[in-house]
């Protein structure tokens, strides 16, 4: 071609009348794999080789012999400058330069590295300019696309919570890739047909649901094929103009409909819908990138459903265990009562047992309550160490026999004393502890005797307490020779008496003190409340955290 080229019809004139310089820049050129163009002269005008044809688009064949600045006339105000510096005899050199260029018949994003190198006449003369240059369009893409990738690809999992989460997590990162990606929908199928949950880049006053977009998603799930849309600007003028790309300002009109698949399933589960830029071509490069960015999506929803599914056997496990935890409470409460027996409370009583969290297990906890003659009440709470069967058959036979001595004696000093002997010959009773008292509502008293036993609470109507000390000693079966102490203390009317196992004031990580000053806080605030209704009051506040041991507990209110 530029040997048939008509030159004379040029600035150049016939090829005969051209220096030996010029012959020489234009061998040169021809003679490279790599893509050259010379511009000669003070027009300008281009000469180029085989490898450079293909950047000019269609603007070859019609460029050669043409002035630069009449064939790159869209970019000339970028590069003209450059070629007027290259005159003055300084070399330029740009990477990676983006231009805006119309080879192809649209304004299209372009990105070239190249440098304008000055040719001398003899006698240093500029007589043109060599531009050596390589399209980086491509690489330039490339790279930007797989950091949208990666990024898609690095979302957190905690992000995908829900479904919708995932979706928007995802929209939110093609959101910042308007270059590539104008705008993005996604469908899902569900029963009611495809449903469009989330978009980007997308003018509010557009209604979708009535355009084609539908009706291609349809398509796509019914085929798992993907598809391609076009006459966007017609149908829907305005469609994601604004701020699409940096290139300048253009309608949306092609967009691509690619299936959500997720790992396993044959049909998809939803489409994605992304507009395709106004300023670059839909090659092969372009549909792989938004074929690989609707596999990050459907790993994304493939990862919610996953999250959603963990979270619902979790919420599932969760409450089976709860129920399994309340089944065994009751079991175990029906058990213990059982094995306390029936016990019809005088009137300003109320008891309450609590097995330790989570067990099917009877206890060692017990309480109890006797009638004894002129009106008075034996009351004991006590606590044989362990639990399950072997302490539950331990706490029946003290339960029995410190009932028993009470009828006889009905003093609290020896019945702790005869039950020392017992429980030296029961095996498993050593360590025991216990409280045993007998109130007199008529003299309104109260006399006590504590093995080894948290001190019972006293807190009288007006809101003074006292912890019942006095009468404290070693637990059962520990000392052969021992004496247990006695003491009284009166009970005016309103008192309330609590009597209770470590259960109820002892916590991991602190000191008991702290429980049984909780416990007599309780009692403090609610000390009008009747007897029944400040059991459930100490309830609430005491043992709300599900305890660790055992509880049994006794209240009696005064008067």
């Amino acid at each position: 071609m530029v040997l048939e080229h008509d030159w004379s019809a040029t600035p150049l004139g016939p090829e005969e009348l051209w220096s030996t310089t010029l012959r020489t820049a234009v061998s040169t050129a021809l003679h490279s794999r790599f893509p050259l163009v010379l511009m000669w002269g003070p027009e300008l005008v281009m000469l180029y080789n085989d490898a450079y044809a293909p950047l000019l688009g269609q603007r070859h064949p019609g460029a050669l012999g043409a002035p630069a600045a009449q064939v790159w006339s869209d970019i000339w105000a970028d590069i003209g400058g450059m070629a007027a510096e290259v005159c003055a005899g300084r070399a330029t050199y740009s990477e990676d330069l983006l231009l805006v260029t119309s080879r192809s018949g649209f304004e299209e994003e372009t990105y070239f590295s190249f440098s304008f190198s000055p040719v001398f006449e003899p006698g240093g003369q500029v007589a043109g300019l060599l531009d050596t240059v390589v399209e980086t369009t491509s690489r330039v893409l490339s790279t930007r696309r797989l950091g949208v990738l990666q990024r898609l690809g690095s979302l957190p999992r905690s992000m995908h919570g829900t479904t919708a989460e995932a979706v928007a997590a995802v929209l939110r990162v093609l959101a910042d890739a308007r270059a590539d990606c104008p705008f993005g929908l996604v469908y899902l199928d569900g029963e009611d047909g495809a449903a469009l949950v989330a978009g980007h880049g997308v003018a509010a006053e557009i209604e979708l649901a009535g355009s084609v977009i539908p009706e291609q998603v349809r398509t796509v799930l019914d085929t798992g094929a993907a598809q391609t849309v076009t006459g966007l600007a017609e149908l829907l003028p305005g469609l994601s103009s604004a701020g699409a790309s940096t290139v300048g300002q253009a309608e949306v009109h092609t967009a691509v409909v690619l299936p959500l698949v997720l790992g396993g399933q044959e049909h998809p589960v939803g489409a994605l819908v992304l507009g395709i830029s106004p300023h670059l071509r839909l090659d092969e490069e372009y549909r792989i990138f938004l074929s690989l960015a609707a596999g990050q999506v459907a790993a994304a929803l493939a990862d919610a459903q996953a999250v959603e599914s963990e979270r619902r056997r979790a919420a599932e496990r969760a409450e089976l265990d709860q129920a399994r935890a309340q089944f065994f409470t009751d079991v175990a409460v029906t058990l213990q009562r059982a094995v306390l027996g029936p016990t019809v409370l005088p009137e300003g009583f109320a008891v309450h047992y609590e097995p330790a969290s989570g067990t099917l297990e009877v206890g060692g906890d017990w309480y109890d309550v006797v009638d004894l003659p002129g009106g008075r009440y034996g009351v004991v709470v006590g606590d044989v160490v362990g639990r399950g069967l072997p302490a539950a058959a331990v706490m029946g036979q003290l339960r029995s026999a410190g009932r028993a001595l009470l009828l006889e004696s009905r003093s609290p000093a020896h019945v702790l004393t005869a039950l020392d002997r017992f429980a030296a010959l029961v095996p498993g009773a050593a360590v025991s502890t216990v409280f045993c008292a007998v109130i007199d509502p008529e003299g309104k008293t109260l006399r006590y005797s504590s093995a080894g036993h948290p001190p019972a609470v006293l807190v009288q109507a007006d809101g003074r307490s006292r912890l019942l000390e006095e009468a404290g000693s070693l637990p059962l079966a520990v000392s052969e020779a021992i004496s247990r102490p006695e003491a009284d203390v009166a009970l005016p009317d309103g008192a309330t008496l609590l009597l209770y196992t470590d259960g109820l004031v002892e916590r991991r990580g602190e000191a008991i003190d702290e429980g049984t000053a909780r416990a007599v806080d309780v009692l403090t605030e609610g000390r009008h409340h009747d007897a029944s209704s400040l059991a459930g009051l100490l309830t609430d506040r005491l043992l709300a955290d599900a305890p660790d041991d055992d509880v049994a507990f006794l209240l009696y209110r005064c008067g």
